[in-house]
């Protein structure tokens, strides 16, 4: 295989980086080799120990390795009253794209940004490095969320009513997608025939956001089409309709075999995966086994009288259904269906439990099982794994043959949707929000999520008055945004006044100002005095809307560190310096960058190695597998040792290792096992743990350990300072102790 090499500056020393000419797909295909991009090590997992030099525990494999391809699927709401959000995010995405391809260079001692990106080589200037190594294989897709009326033709009549979760690029020429496969690609290596042009790329990105355009179905079934898209083993092609009456239900026919492909071709099975969604509201996944799509077209059954003061209650239930006794004490089912005022369409996903009396949605657990689990179960709306004999590989991280296959680590959630930026921002010294400072990342919302978020799935509502979805004006303080409901405020302007006989929109979570504004829109009806809609002046449109996100939100939730919080109202939509650091969705992107860059730099170590206190060394084995054409060769490269041979009787624990590594899981057939060895002793010892400079040639060529988390301390801080406070520890590969490509890495330790 033809292979080149191309210096890149990655962390804190300068390595190489190998990569094939020819298509990664073929070269897997052949050889089953496991790509590495080799970058300062960092881990995060347990070490199993054992006793020294009687035998030894593997401790599985060493993910010393930075994230190479990066897959981002944008999952943009394409209902009404979405063109301004859509605007502003076909101006930050490309903000994404770029931060990825170019990272910003920062000081090497401080962390802090020099004001400029990467050069053309991936380089910075003497003194700073990459705040990560430059991605350079890169796919971006888009799906709306529009997945049709399920066969009530409710939405006959919009144009893009019906996407089927499939890749968009409506405004962009078939032929300007990568392949004409529906997606753009990044590639300036030439290596798989994609884009090498930025602006050319960002340009395109922006007319595809633009091209999902506001003309889709009302009922935003967001998280199921990135579902369809991404896990669905098999999506279907179409429903139809089998019964009659009550007993009635949706059929699947066929499969969806243009998505699948879709899919094989955009989803990479090593790659990260960051999947960004755009909403405005609630999303409104509609479980295509349950009887929802009868609700959809017009008035259905009113819920008994106790779900409105319990939506848990046994007496719970619809009108439609048989009632139990002592229940419906109000005989609310004595008109059992509402009228049509009564059961607006802009409210079909509306509290459906406790106004309908059954939740047609599927649980929120849906998701958060898809985007974290490796096995699922289709049969179940929730795809939990009840029955294991009905599980499945979850085609979200299913490998190629012989090769490890993606990791949940290795999938994140970003939502820009409705909850007010104030909310969620970070606070400044003062505890006010500030978004310059970001929004604020799981750990640091958990204690408050329950007051933004409620339980969906429980029918638990948040205790936020702004996150409560009603009809009716709200009432309340918010600590979490300093403000007050029902009267004027910075957060939603205060409630309007819906029409309490036809009720057809919910009250606003936030608006914030239109950077144009816009006749008509949603203040054309705004003619009389009467009109409180605080979006309007008269019938001029001038700030624009979100309403809680609250599913949206609880799948975040669930994620924990996987899920990304963003709002969709911005603190600044106007103006002309459109790259500040709190325009727009800037905050958005800078939240993604600054969660995904953990992975682009590699992991850090949560257990502290036990060093010994003559030497400064761990009694650790590093062991590189791999695939090599002459076997007696394949560690004679430098920083390499070849691992003993076993003899009967003498136990040896390198053998050992080598026998545990041939019954890992994701083992293939290697023929080549090498020491990558520790650097052990006098000026390149020293320089492998203290030396900043990334072209030093005092390092020698192995590893090191380096632990600035706790005593005794080993090595230069400063080497470990983008790791967290207690995991500051890395193994530090320098000189030619690099892995080599296509090997798999190993480490096992020696305990007490």
């Amino acid at each position: 295989m033809l292979m080149r090499t191309k210096k890149v500056l990655t962390g804190t020393t300068r390595v190489k980086v190998a990569r094939s000419v020819v298509p990664a797909a073929s070269a897997a295909g052949v050889l089953g080799l496991t790509l590495v991009v080799v970058a300062p090590a960092c881990l995060d997992r347990p070490l199993a120990t054992a006793a020294p030099n009687t035998t030894s525990t593997l401790t599985g494999r060493l993910e010393q390795n930075a994230v190479s391809k990066i897959d981002i699927l944008l999952a943009v709401d394409n209902s009404a009253s979405m063109k301004d959000k859509q605007e502003i995010l076909a101006a930050a995405v490309p903000e994404l794209v770029e931060r990825l391809i170019q990272p910003r260079c920062v000081d090497f001692l401080t962390g802090a940004p020099t004001g400029v990106s990467v050069d053309a080589e991936g380089l910075c200037a003497e003194g700073s490095k990459a705040e990560f190594p430059p991605i350079r294989d890169i796919n971006v897709g888009v799906i709306s969320s529009s997945l049709g009326d399920l066969t009530t033709g409710a939405c006959a009549s919009q144009a893009h009513g019906q996407d089927n979760g499939r890749l968009l690029y409506r405004g962009v020429e078939l032929e300007e997608t990568f392949q004409a496969q529906g997606f753009l690609a990044w590639d300036p290596d030439s290596v798989r025939g994609g884009d090498a042009n930025p602006e050319h790329l960002t340009g395109q990105l922006e007319k595809m956001v633009r091209g999902v355009d506001q003309t889709g179905c009302g009922f935003e079934m967001q998280l199921e089409s990135i579902v369809r898209f991404l896990v669905d083993p098999a999506p279907y092609a179409a429903l139809e309709r089998e019964g009659e009456g009550v007993k009635q239900k949706l059929r699947r026919v066929g499969v969806d075999e243009a998505l699948l492909e879709e899919r094989k071709a955009f989803l990479r099975p090593d790659s990260l995966v960051a999947v960004v969604i755009l909403s405005d509201e609630n999303d409104c996944s509609i479980d295509v086994t349950s009887q929802g799509y009868k609700a959809l077209p017009g008035p259905f059954y009113r819920a008994t009288s106790e779900c409105a003061e319990d939506a848990n209650s046994e007496c719970c239930q619809s009108c439609a259904l048989t009632i139990p006794a002592g229940c419906d004490a109000q005989q609310a089912c004595k008109e059992e269906k509402y009228t049509k005022e009564q059961d607006d369409s802009n409210l079909k996903c509306f509290k459906q439990k406790e106004r309908y009396g059954i939740d047609f949605l599927y649980p929120v657990e849906r998701y958060v099982n898809a985007f974290t689990k490796a096995r699922i179960d289709p049969s179940r709306s929730d795809l939990a794994v009840v029955d294991e004999s009905k599980a499945i590989d979850n085609p979200l991280f299913v490998a190629e043959q012989g090769a490890k296959p993606r990791g949940a680590d290795l999938v994140f959630v970003a939502g820009i949707v409705g909850v007010p930026w104030q909310a969620i921002a970070r606070r400044d010294q003062g505890g006010q929000p500030n978004l310059k400072l970001g929004f604020q990342n799981f750990e640091e919302l958990e204690e408050k999520l329950p007051a933004l978020v409620g339980d969906p799935d429980r029918y638990l509502e948040p205790t936020d008055p702004f996150m409560i979805e009603s009809t009716t004006a709200r009432s309340g303080y918010s600590e979490l945004v300093d403000a007050s409901l029902p009267g004027a405020n910075p957060i939603n302007g205060g409630e309007y006044t819906v029409n309490p006989v036809a009720p057809n929109y919910l009250q606003h979570t936030c608006i914030f100002p239109l950077a144009e504004p816009v006749e008509g829109g949603d203040c054309k009806g705004c003619t009389d005095e009467s009109c409180d809609l605080t979006l309007c002046d008269g019938t001029t449109q001038i700030a624009a809307k979100a309403y809680p996100s609250l599913r949206e939100l609880s799948v975040l939730s669930g994620m924990q560190n996987q899920g990304i919080f963003a709002s969709i109202c911005p603190a600044v939509s106007s103006g002309t310096d459109k790259n500040a650091v709190d325009y727009g969705y800037n905050p958005a992107v800078e939240s993604i960058i600054e969660r995904v860059k953990e992975k682009l730099q590699g992991e850090c170590f949560a257990r502290q190695l036990k060093v010994d206190p003559k030497t400064g060394n761990v009694s650790c084995l590093v062991l590189e597998a791999m695939q090599v054409e002459d076997p007696a060769q394949c560690c004679n490269a430098p920083g390499r040792a070849p691992i003993p041979e076993f003899v009967d009787g003498e136990p040896n624990p390198s053998h050992q290792a080598v026998r545990q590594a041939k019954e890992d899981r994701y083992a293939i057939d290697w023929n080549c096992f090498c020491e990558i060895v520790q650097v052990e002793a006098g000026e390149e010892r020293k320089a492998c743990l203290n030396e900043l400079d990334p072209d030093s040639s005092k390092q020698g060529d192995g590893w090191c350990y380096i632990d600035a988390a706790s005593p005794p301390y080993v090595g230069n801080a400063e080497l470990v300072k983008d790791c967290p406070d207690t995991e500051q520890r890395l193994m530090r590969f320098v000189g030619d102790g690099d892995p080599r490509f296509g090997a798999d890495v190993f480490i096992t330790c020696a305990g007490e």
